[in-house]
């Protein structure tokens, strides 16, 4: 009775044993196989292409801005400026003639690895200088340009109004930049339905402005010109709905120089600046691949 007992116990034990190895061997195939699907999809990025459309606000450091031309030349000292979005309404927001009046983000991008990706963006920001600050002045203004504010200014503090200079890229302060991002899947629900990455990379461009200024009174030009360049870096989530559609929240630090701002058609007025800025964007994308593997 005990030898048949001790039969019964080791065949249950046999039995647990081989019930727990086919367990283990289910779980890593079903483990096996959830890789294998997951991976392709999200993983695997090499030769996908993106392209992604969304809006921004932006803010700017303080910076010394030059006016020379016929006349004059005059420094403004730690100017400050702020952004112009549009506000929103449907019938410019969803009208796809005014898409470009908001302040906007454009990128076309391409996946050179799994993980970095090359893209061409367009930042359109606006710049505005504000003109309910008193700041110092510096430089000398002659009768011929303006006999209004003909003077020498020695660091004077003074209100920047509007009738002594009004000053905006608005529309607008256009960067294109050229920019490599590292991308990495932070999550991913198990339908492939929804999926998180974080995208972090630096960007090269050149800024091309389409200036407003209007200088004692009299209006400068209002054409596109390359005046300078901006270096960037920039973090944020891409969140992957159905696989292909994504949204982009992300931010922004850059540095923009100005050399060579034309604020006159004739060309020989002309003004310098360089600040720093802080963007926030949001923009809606969709990520595919060309050709099937």
């Amino acid at each position: 009775m005990i030898k048949g007992f001790l039969i019964i116990l080791l065949s249950i034990f046999v039995s647990s044993i081989g019930m727990a190895q086919e367990s283990d061997s289910a779980k890593k195939e079903e483990a096996r196989l959830y890789t294998l699907a997951h991976t392709d999809v999200f993983r695997k990025r090499k030769g996908k292409i993106f392209a992604s459309w969304g809006y921004n606000r932006s803010s700017y450091s303080k910076s010394d801005i030059r006016f020379w031309g016929d006349g004059y030349d005059f420094t403004i000292k730690k100017a400050t400026a702020k952004d112009r979005q549009t506000k929103f309404e449907p019938k410019v927001y969803f009208n796809p003639s005014l898409l470009t009046i908001p302040q906007y983000n454009l990128r076309v991008g391409y996946f050179l690895t799994d993980h970095l990706s090359l893209s061409i963006s367009v930042d359109h920001m606006k710049y505005v200088l504000d003109n309910s600050q008193s700041a110092k002045v510096d430089g000398s203004i002659s009768s011929s340009a303006s006999t209004v504010w003909a003077d020498d200014y020695n660091n004077e503090l003074m209100p920047i109004s509007g009738d002594f200079v009004k000053y905006e890229h608005t529309d607008g302060l256009n960067i294109i930049y050229l920019e490599l991002d590292y991308n990495e899947l932070l999550y991913e629900t198990a339908n492939r339905k929804f999926a998180i990455d974080i995208v972090g990379g630096l960007g090269i461009g050149g800024a091309v402005p389409k200036t407003n200024a209007i200088l004692f009174d009299t209006f400068g030009t209002d054409e596109f010109h390359l005046a300078g360049g901006s270096l960037n870096a920039n973090v944020g989530l891409k969140l992957f709905f159905y696989k292909k559609l994504f949204l982009h929240p992300a931010v922004k630090v850059g540095y923009v120089s100005l050399p060579d701002v034309v604020t006159n058609t004739a060309g020989n007025d002309k003004a310098s600046q360089n600040f720093s800025y802080f963007q926030a964007n949001m923009t809606l994308g969709y990520q595919f691949r060309l050709t099937h593997k």
